[in-house]
């Protein structure tokens, strides 16, 4: 096939995908030799954890020449509408607003229904984040179990609970609190699937995840989804355990976090839709 012919096929996925998909498109990227996810990435102008959170069976440091991976344009991530959603939490569950989601998706009305999926663009994500503090809060959630002793919800002991639970459903976002460098990824006993990322201020762990968008050595900037909540390890339902460490010293996360009260805060200026901090 001649190049103008290669050229015009694409084109022509391209129109389709953006009619099928309204306000982005969905590319389909073959892996060539030497190419790696930071190249791609640079390629395609997104991040490394929107191509893995787009391709979670991508083992970033083993890529095969001929593979073929999805890449959404612009960036941003997928969300499927699940019973008793409402677009209300759907934007706080992505620090954003109810009329961003709206105009993303071309919608006519603010129903939805479920299995519905709907496309959050990255520039979005994050302007109803809490930055009274020097880390964000990871997830829209509630506080299920707070720092300290505590009779385990399994085991039934007393134990020292290292961080605090936050309670949301399977594949809720979760955020990098603060920007540093991945320290690990992976199983870890009873938090199931885990990321560390170290800063210069210390260490935060993410436990009991469904998905992991980041690779260990990859710097991660404050704010970028690095997982999804997952309800793996030694968990009792969907959540995230979240510690705080410091001179490999837990600590309290309620200490460095913003208000509990305050999780999400919109600009009242972006209010129309009756959206409150919290």
């Amino acid at each position: 096939m001649g190049s103008l012919k290669r050229a015009a096929v694409f084109f022509t996925f391209s129109i389709l995908a953006v009619v099928a998909f309204s306000s982005y498109s969905i590319v389909e990227h073959q892996i060539k030799s030497n190419e790696t996810l930071y190249s791609i990435s640079i390629e395609y102008n997104l991040s490394i954890s929107t191509i893995l959170d787009w391709n979670p069976n991508l083992s970033p440091n083993n890529l095969k020449i001929g593979q073929v991976i999805s890449i959404p344009q612009p960036e941003g991530y997928i969300y499927e509408v699940k019973k008793g959603d409402n677009l209300t939490y759907i934007a706080k569950l992505f620090f954003t607003s109810v009329s961003d989601i709206v105009k993303a998706n071309n919608l006519a009305t603010t129903t939805i229904f479920v299995n519905q999926k709907l496309f959050i663009p990255k520039s979005v994500v994050g302007k109803a984040f809490n930055n009274e503090r020097s880390i964000i809060w990871p997830v829209y959630g509630t506080i299920s179990s707070l720092y300290g002793y505590r009779i385990h919800p399994i085991t039934k002991e007393p134990s020292f609970h290292e961080g605090i639970d936050l309670a949301a459903p399977i594949d809720t976002p979760v955020f990098c609190v603060e920007a540093g460098k991945v320290k690990f990824v992976g199983e870890n006993g009873g938090y199931g699937l885990m990321v560390e990322i170290e800063s210069s201020n210390g260490s935060y762990v993410y436990g009991h995840l469904s998905q992991i968008n980041v690779y260990e050595g990859q710097y991660v900037e404050k704010g970028e989804m690095i997982a999804r909540v997952g309800n793996t390890g030694l968990s009792t339902g969907p959540h995230l355990h979240f510690e705080v460490k410091k001179s490999d010293t837990n600590y309290d996360p309620l200490v460095f976090l913003p208000s509990s009260n305050r999780i999400y805060v919109l600009n009242n200026t972006e209010n129309e839709y009756g959206l409150g901090g919290n």
